[in-house]
């Protein structure tokens, strides 16, 4: 087949299968496609995992973000890169943190980290200076402070009653939200243990 072009060897391929051309062409453009989702997915979703091992991973620290209650928390943390400076995500997801405490595997070394969180109005993301020790884990606490509130707007969706039966409709509810400041301070690393055994570890699940 040495010396074909791409559209003879589609056109070659579709014949022996019994494909038509245009499908064969199609069935391909959607494999790029796919690979490409793909490649960005495997970019993109290098965020580091709320771990708990029962024992700390060789050449492995450990930060806990933690707060004084289980809040339902959705984290978002960013550590400085070591080469550049530049904040990169390390750990981001809506669904909230079961328990006090967010754990987050780190090289060893001084790191800085900045934590938000996304279902709260804040006064924006606080930087801290975390420690971070071969095998041991470093305590932040992370604290939330009320300093107001604000107006906020939200959409809400349902069904309402039309002449032809029932239709999806959109309300705009207007309400007052608490805005909260973030702070964050690293404590000394100590031994290692599992989430559920740290004098800062509190669950509303386990509670009920």
């Amino acid at each position: 087949m040495t010396g074909l072009t791409v559209r003879q060897l589609i056109r070659k391929f579709a014949v022996s299968k019994h494909i038509g051309y245009n499908c064969m062409t199609t069935i391909i453009q959607r494999a790029a496609v796919t690979g490409l989702c793909l490649a960005w997915l495997n970019l993109t979703g290098c965020s580091t995992p709320n771990v708990n091992p029962p024992a700390p991973r060789a050449h492995t620290g450990y930060v806990d973000f933690y707060t004084d209650s289980d809040m339902d928390l959705s984290w978002e943390v960013k550590r400085a890169d070591e080469g550049t400076g530049d904040l990169r995500t390390v750990f981001s997801e809506f669904k909230p943190v079961q328990g006090t405490i967010l754990r987050l595997a780190a090289p060893p070394g001084k790191h800085r980290f900045q934590v938000w969180f996304t279902n709260l109005v804040t006064e924006g993301p606080q930087t801290v200076q975390v420690q971070v020790a071969d095998g041991k884990v470093t305590p932040v606490h992370v604290t939330l402070t009320p300093e107001g509130s604000t107006s906020v707007e939200r959409k809400t969706y349902g069904f309402r009653g039309s002449a032809k039966g029932y239709a999806r409709g959109t309300k705009i509810v207007s309400g007052q939200s608490a805005v909260f400041q973030i702070g964050a301070i690293a404590e000394n690393p100590q031994a290692y243990g599992p989430k559920e055994g740290m004098p800062y570890w509190s669950s509303a699940s386990a509670r009920e």
